[in-house]
């Protein structure tokens, strides 16, 4: 298949040319003529970094040569230029170069039109230097003088694209011309023979064909009658719904009034030329949220067994490929349709209408029947609901055209000559369907046509949830119970979603717990989850201030893995609109569940379970601050048997001067850090402004520092504001908090500046250090908003920040901050041996292609390193595309080692990494370990144990050594 692309393409090239006799201009290498050097050329073989002209090879006698006979060197660029050109027209070039047909002899060449930015062009790989692959010079067409295609030897002339270009005003073109990036020996040389060019024709650009959708060209794929819904239908059908909208006066609509499956339905068009191929196109409206569309001209894309309203068995994939949105990728679930152009019609369709904007859905290429038909298919998202509604609206077509060697005709990043040299459809962006285009997995190092391989993740993560992301009000957020991790999160379309990962097999299962009547678009609402007793776990979760009620479901197996595993959903009333859920169960307290909430009076209250969540007792306000809007913002933590602790403020940081305060519940009261009494909890709430408060983590001030002073004791006019506590290796309270001050490096939200702090009680007072620099909030109406910070429970002298400033830990200077150049926010690991005085830092993630934000730390991980955090685009808490990704990691330290000596056998048990790959080498002499004893050992989860045989050479040898390497 690959190879019938690279042929077809050929001929497309070779048909682009202009003038009666199409083919190539031949220019050969010559030293006295056209090539200019950029360090002197020579006569001479010798290691001496110049180009060596060989003469008696090649055309004309003649080729220049490096890391020839005389051994491994590197030469500096020549060029070579192209005259008699057309002024201001374009050209399509290649460069020439001489290669043996052997696998040994790896030669090569780089060439291109801009110095320090050469193509590297190979037919075998060259070290770990990406390569375009070249063909044979003898393959293209050539118009008068040809070169000379075989040199004997088995040396055979190359052709490499260099693309097209535009001829100077004096009709020069100049090609510049090197040898490999390094000096890497006398297999890898490089013979230079000279370039070839033709005129790229100026032909008019194909337009689109629009054929609106309407029951002429509509069917359903089933064969069954197709009969839309009328217009007004209000009821979840599973079915089109005809509306008078858009082109023509007519779309067909799913999804607008909840969750459906509409049936397949196939667009055929006819008329067209037969056994031709055509550029395909799907149309689909929306109006600025996610509306969406599937759609695909290929038929073995399709699940035959689709049923309507059976969401596991959908008709078209949720693939990129196959799968088109207008306002996100889904986590690269999708390919974003960019807006439909009017001039790229032959007729234009409408493209505007009202707040609706037209999308284009770029299909790729099929050939017409024999009677010049060609059926395009189109399919909803399955139970999508009303927010990712289908529009569809119609289809289009053209001619595939000659393809331009340096155009790019799928906008993937990829030229169309790249595209044809490494075997991906230049009409598809995403060849592989697996959400990242062509171009993406090419700079990454991926392969773009292997949907099981893509670019590596930020900090290598591993991939917990395609889609979902939290506010730091809620918790436990994340857990590990019996070997899996759980995370709790809130997907793009508002519904609530937890996710369960096993370590052991690197498997996700993600099970959606809202339903209906639950689901709100908002990242507050994310489910806090708690283990029962008997394993079982229970998720409680809220809307944002929309209605006096907090949910709650419980798994009915202790490790739930789908929706089915899941209890009822249960609508626990409350006195006033709720928001949030802390959930912690006291095993001292026979079991009894508090779940901390904001409530009553906006302030954080109290409710408590004492059977596990069957019932629950009146709620009680917790802290009394101010009347209606100013609410205390807490974070906790417990030690699960007697203690809660809290770090609190006493309001929003856009409406109060924030202070910082610790607390802790205990046998039925309050106390400040230091053990002092607050009050009993049956005389709730505490007067806050009274005095009954938690003793002073950070204490807001405006005033300027004192001799001595400076930002470990305060930031000038900056409020503070929570983000995670727990407990030291003594016992104590440690915790992060960060204070923000607005208009620190100009006017407006882009210039406030967030500062990051660690704190811990040593035993008599609170210690606080200023740590990092956090850059700015997150976006205008939220300008408090940081990427966030959290502390390893673990190992509390473990903390992980996100921060986009340019220099996160520069401390000496608080108010010029720069931020990185694309603001993106990055996370980093923080390690203090000095109980938080200084911190030793580690970049995480680095040139993430999306922001990093919200790091948590789920307790009892038991690995190295743990860390989860959500990764994506974060524009508001009502609008994201974000997935959920998590680092476990453990340094590999063998647990168990057993050698069998007569059966040449061994038994290595060791420390691993979930998602990651082993190997066993061995030695005799410790020095290297040459000998594999078994690859490919698939990770089974925080720790792994295999046989392995002797690798041969160490069978009956005096020593062996074994040991195990990340593969």
């Amino acid at each position: 298949m690959k190879f019938a692309r690279l042929c077809r393409f050929a001929c497309l090239l070779i048909g682009s040319s202009s003038g009666l006799d199409a083919g190539l201009t031949y220019v050969d290498a010559d030293f006295t003529t056209n090539t200019a050097p950029g360090s002197a050329t020579t006569t001479t073989l010798a290691a001496d970094g110049l180009w060596a002209r060989r003469t008696g090879f090649g055309t004309s006698s003649t080729v220049f040569e490096v890391s020839g006979n005389s051994g491994a060197e590197d030469a500096a660029a020549i060029t070579t230029t192209i005259s008699g050109l057309s002024p201001f027209q374009t050209y399509a070039v290649w460069v020439n170069f001489y290669d043996p047909s052997g696998s040994t002899e790896i030669w090569n060449i780089r060439a291109g039109f801009t110095s320090g930015s050469l193509a590297l062009f190979a037919s075998d790989p060259v070290g770990a230097f990406p390569v375009t692959a070249p063909v044979l010079a003898s393959s293209l067409t050539y118009t008068g003088t040809s070169p000379k295609f075989d040199d004997g030897s088995n040396r055979l002339l190359r052709a490499g694209a260099l693309g097209t270009t535009t001829a100077d005003a004096s009709g020069n073109i100049v090609v510049h011309i090197d040898d490999a990036p390094a000096s890497i020996g006398s297999n890898n040389r490089t013979w230079y023979d000279g370039v070839s060019y033709e005129l790229v024709s100026t032909s008019t650009t194909q337009l689109i064909t629009y054929v609106d959708a309407a029951p002429s060209n509509v069917t359903r794929r089933d064969g069954l009658t197709f009969n839309p819904a009328a217009e007004g239908n209000t009821t979840i059908d599973d079915n089109w719904e005809r509306r008078t909208l858009g082109s023509a006066g007519s779309i067909y609509e799913s999804n607008a009034d909840g969750p459906e499956d509409a049936p397949l339905l196939v667009t055929t068009l006819t008329g067209l030329q037969p056994q031709t191929e055509y550029v395909l196109y799907a149309y689909f409206w929306h109006d600025g949220r996610n509306w969406r569309l599937k759609a695909s001209a290929d038929p073995s894309a399709i699940r035959d067994n689709g049923t309507p309203g059976n969401l596991s068995d959908d008709f078209l994939p949720t693939n990129a490929r196959y799968n088109f949105a207008s306002a996100n990728n889904a986590n690269q679930t999708a390919t974003i349709a960019p807006v439909a152009l009017a001039a790229n019609f032959a007729t234009p369709p409408l493209i505007f209408e009202g707040n609706r904007t037209l999308r284009q859905a770029l299909l790729g290429s099929a050939t017409s029947d024999g009677d010049g038909n060609l059926a395009v298919f189109i399919d909803d998202l399955a139970g999508a609901g009303e927010a990712n509604r289908a529009w569809f609206d119609g289809v289009g077509y053209k001619i595939a055209p000659p393809l331009d060697p340096a155009g790019d005709e799928d906008g993937d990043g990829l030229a169309n000559a790249q595209e044809l040299t490494i075997g991906t459809d230049p009409h598809h962006p995403d060849t592989d369907g697996d959400g990242y285009s062509d171009g993406e997995e090419v700079a990454s190092g991926s392969d773009p046509l292997d949907p099981s391989l893509v670019p590596p993740l930020p900090g290598n993560a591993l991939a917990i949830a395609p889609d979902g992301a939290w506010t730091w009000f809620n918790d436990e957020r994340a857990i590990f119970h019996r070997g899996s991790l759980f995370a709790g999160y809130v997907l793009g379309d508002g519904s609530y979603g937890i996710t369960r990962y096993d370590p052991a097999t690197h498997a996700s299962h993600h099970m959606v717990i809202s339903t209906a009547a639950s689901r709100q678009q908002d990242d507050h609402n994310n489910p806090s989850i708690t283990v029962l007793p008997d394993g079982r776990l229970l998720a409680l979760y809220a809307k944002h201030i929309a209605n006096a009620v907090f949910y709650q479901r419980t798994s009915l197996v202790p490790l739930p893995s789908t929706e089915a595993d899941w209890g009822p959903e249960i609508a626990n009333p409350l006195p006033a609109n709720n928001t949030y859920n802390n959930t912690y169960l006291l095993s001292s307290e026979k079991n009894r569940i508090y779940n901390f909430h904001r409530c009553i009076n906006f302030n954080p209250t109290i409710t408590v379970s004492d059977d596990l969540g069957a019932t629950w007792k009146p709620s009680v306000q917790f802290i009394s601050v101010g009347s209606g809007n100013v609410r205390p913002y807490p974070r906790y933590c417990s030690n699960g048997t007697d203690r809660i602790d809290l770090i609190y403020t006493d309001g929003h940081p856009r409406d109060v001067n924030n202070s910082v305060f610790h607390m802790y519940y205990n046998n039925g009261a309050f106390y400040k850090t230091d053990g002092t009494y607050i009050e009993n909890y049956a005389n709730l709430p505490l007067d806050h402004q009274g005095g009954e408060r938690g003793s002073v983590v950070y204490s807001y001030s405006g005033a300027a520092w004192g001799n001595g002073q400076g930002p470990n004791d305060w930031i000038p006019n900056g409020r503070g504001w929570t983000w995670d506590v727990h407990y030291g290796k003594d016992g104590h309270p440690v915790c992060v908090f960060q204070v923000q001050v607005d208009n620190v490096t100009g006017t407006g939200w882009n210039h406030d500046r967030i500062y990051y702090y660690y704190a811990r009680w040593t035993g008599t007072e609170w210690q606080r250090r200023f740590i990092a620099q956090a850059g700015r909030g997150l976006y205008s109406a939220e300008d408090d908003y940081g990427g966030g910070m959290c502390i390893d429970p673990e190992n509390p002298n473990v903390v992980y920040i996100s921060s986009n400033a340019a220099s996160p830990f520069n401390l000496g200077n608080i108010t010029n901050v720069p931020l990185r150049t694309n603001e993106r926010y990055e996370i980093w690991r923080g390690v203090t041996q000095d109980g938080g005085l200084t911190f030793a830092w580690e970049q995480i993630t680095v040139d993430s292609p999306a922001d990093n934000l919200r790091p948590i730390i789920p307790e009892k991980h038991g690995y190295d390193r743990a860390l989860v955090w959500f990764h994506g685009t974060y524009t508001t808490y009502t609008n994201f595309t974000c997935r959920v990704l998590a680092i476990l990691e453990n340094d590999i330290r063998m647990q168990s080692f057993l050698i069998d000596e007569t059966s040449s056998t061994g038994r290595i048990g060791w420390l691993s990494s979930p998602g990651r790959r082993y190997r066993i080498t061995g030695s005799s002499d410790l020095q290297t370990f040459p000998h594999v004893a078994a690859s490919r050992i698939d990770s089974q989860g925080p720790s792994t144990e295999i046989m392995f045989n002797f690798p041969p050479p160490l069978i009956n040898a005096r020593r062996g050594f074994f040991r195990v390497e990340e593969e």
